[in-house]
């Protein structure tokens, strides 16, 4: 009995000790929990996204890339983004069972067998050739579980106009990152701004992603979401990182 009374003291500090690390306020994961319930109920959704990321060049340093992505997601197992920027106009195509790759200014495309829901397809995707979708964290059902899990900080401070729109202002933090989000203070509450600095390299790097043009629940045709290849298109191959 002793012995069981000492380890569970030594988890229990433990424990203790790690909770005390973590600052966590309530009203920012309130927010940040109202958000996902609706993002969670809607059943289609398309939306404007302006990206600003900085980036390290192995010839120019850092440089800053730009993108307007169209971003349409439908039902569980659909998404469609087409993206153009200063690193060309690409577009990819979700329809449930493949992705589709396609640079329009290549004018070739990949395709990826894929699982069947976004969210899965999105973490296998990324996990195995490293491709990053724009803003999709916000989509994944855990988003508030996953801030919890992955930061030290989470606060709410205040109210904020960004955008021409009224926002709930929250900052998340750990050692190597800082996360910036700005959730408009209306009855949908979906994101209008977010900024994340990555601070372990030497120099800062920065990803600023704008929102706009919500359409909530628009008829999205299946066929939207089915690659067609273009005349002369060439299918090119893509090699797993892992």
């Amino acid at each position: 009995m002793k012995n069981r009374l000492v380890v569970f003291l030594s988890v229990f500090l433990s424990f203790s000790t790690f909770a005390q690390t973590k600052k966590v306020d309530s009203i920012a994961v309130r927010i940040l929990d109202r958000m996902s319930d609706v993002v969670g109920e809607l059943s289609s959704v398309g939306f404007t996204l302006k990206t600003r990321v900085d980036e390290q060049n192995q010839d120019l340093g850092l440089v800053t890339n730009f993108a307007t992505n169209q971003v349409y997601f439908n039902g569980p197992s659909q998404m469609l983004i087409r993206a153009d920027g200063t690193k060309g106009k690409q577009g990819y195509w979700y329809n449930g069972q493949q992705l589709a790759y396609y640079s329009f200014n290549e004018n070739n495309y990949v395709i990826i067998e894929t699982p069947e829901t976004t969210i899965e397809m999105i973490a296998e995707v990324n996990d195995r050739y490293g491709v990053d979708f724009p803003a999709a964290d916000f989509f994944n059902p855990t988003f508030t579980d996953d801030i919890l899990q992955n930061f030290d900080e989470v606060s709410f401070a205040g109210l904020q106009k960004i955008e021409g729109k009224d926002c709930f202002y929250i900052i998340v933090r750990r050692k190597d990152m800082s996360v910036q989000l700005w959730l408009a203070n209306d009855a949908y509450m979906l994101p209008v701004k977010m900024i994340i600095m990555y601070l372990s390299s030497s120099e800062p790097k920065q990803y600023e992603a704008s929102f706009s043009d919500w359409e909530i629940n628009p008829f999205l045709p299946d066929v939207m979401f089915n690659f067609q290849p273009p005349p002369m298109a060439r299918e090119i191959l893509i090699k797993p990182i892992k």
